[in-house]
């Protein structure tokens, strides 16, 4: 079982990875770094390194910008008029260039590594709730996913280096449900008074789509890996889009499209320095550099991003092989965080900061991870 408290990639016809406090301690997701579930979103070619997990189930809470403040509005204003509310100076001033979210992840989800296979189930849902212009426009997106991966990788070995070299790939199918609406501030107030009403009459997507995944990890000696990954080399998706959720279930017909998710090509490296007298009390040190979405410039240019928010590092250091210090830097923003592995039982905590614009340091939102997981 997952407790986690983070800001996960933004939910996109794909879904998006299913994220992790250790991967957001150490600076993202790693291409290189195959040694627990997180290789289920990282790389494929990873299914052969780690030893066979499984993840019984996961429940992930994520919250991400100033949603307390944002719930004790709420909370404050329960016996208010909305008109009194949306004209409060405090609550304007809140509401300026906002961004909050709150996922959760499961119960249904589980997951499984090793001998070259993974696979995994995720349910997710999630809540975003942005702001802009001068006088506040609140958009507000409500969905659910549905997110299986499952894929194999087969080793090549190369004795005389004593090294290897893995080849892997996995299909994703995800299945998403979203309403969204724009709102002025009154507006939005005004809708909480009949939540019902708001979600079912708002514009509903319906999507689904599949993802073709291909990586390969080159090995040495356990001590050097580089990795390159291809996600969504071939990821079509069908939109069937709705006028109100009450359509839907009323079996209205829909308008429809289609479309193709970008390809994200990544590489990176991962080292684990030998440790000399240090091994009495360290048991483990890697560090992880990557480079995420290389071609983004290319396949997505509208929406691409500064080169310095495709940059990824990370540092773990185990200490008698129960407790792990991390720290990692990622778009842009550093990060940290430990965990303490107690067998079946791992404990983690992270603190990170993820980057909403296209350039560095122009809208950053804080994030506080903290995960619970029981694996057989």
């Amino acid at each position: 079982m997952y407790l986690l408290l983070v800001l996960p990639a933004t939910v996109g016809a794909l879904g998006g990875e299913i994220p992790s406090a250790r991967a957001a301690a150490m600076g993202g997701v790693h291409v290189a770094l195959a040694d627990d579930l997180d290789t289920l979103f990282a790389n494929p070619a990873g299914f052969r390194s780690p030893e066979p997990q499984f993840a019984v189930g996961e429940i992930t809470l994520n919250l991400a910008g100033p949603i307390f403040d944002i719930a004790s509005v709420m909370i404050a204003g329960a016996g208010q008029d909305p008109a009194d509310l949306a004209a409060d100076p405090d609550v304007q001033a809140l509401m300026q260039n906002l961004y909050t979210a709150l996922d959760l992840v499961g119960p249904l989800a589980f997951g499984y590594v090793g001998h070259g296979l993974g696979f995994g189930f995720f349910t997710r849902s999630y809540t975003r709730i942005s702001t802009r212009g001068a006088v506040p426009t609140v958009t507000t997106a409500m969905g659910e996913a549905f997110t299986f991966a499952g894929g194999y990788a087969v080793r090549i070995p190369i004795p005389g280096w004593k090294s290897s070299l893995d080849i892997g790939g996995e299909l994703r199918a995800v299945l998403g449900g979203e309403s969204s609406l724009d709102k002025d501030l009154l507006s939005f107030f005004t809708a909480f008074s009949d939540p019902a009403s708001l979600v079912l009459g708002a514009p509903f997507r319906l999507s689904l789509g599949i993802g073709l995944d291909a990586g390969i990890l080159f090995s040495y000696k356990d001590r050097f890996a580089v990795g390159v990954v291809g996600r969504n080399l071939y990821a079509p998706v069908l939109y069937y889009d709705y006028a109100t959720l009450d359509d839907f279930f009323g079996s209205e017909v829909p308008a429809s499209s289609s479309g193709l998710e970008p390809i994200d090509l990544s590489a990176g490296l991962m080292f684990r320095p030998p440790l000399g007298r240090l091994g009495r009390n360290v048991s483990d040190l890697k560090l992880a550099l990557d480079y995420a979405d290389i071609l983004d410039f290319l396949t997505h240019p509208a929406s691409a991003t500064n080169p310095v928010l495709h940059v990824g590092l990370g540092l773990e250091l185990e200490l008698l092989e129960i407790l792990a210090l991390r720290a990692g830097f990622h778009q842009g923003l550093a990060s940290a965080g430990l965990g303490l592995d107690l067998g079946a039982f791992t404990l983690n905590l992270a603190m990170f900061g993820t980057e909403l614009s296209p350039e560095p340091g122009l809208r950053p939102v804080f994030n506080l991870a903290l995960e619970l997981a029981l694996a057989l």
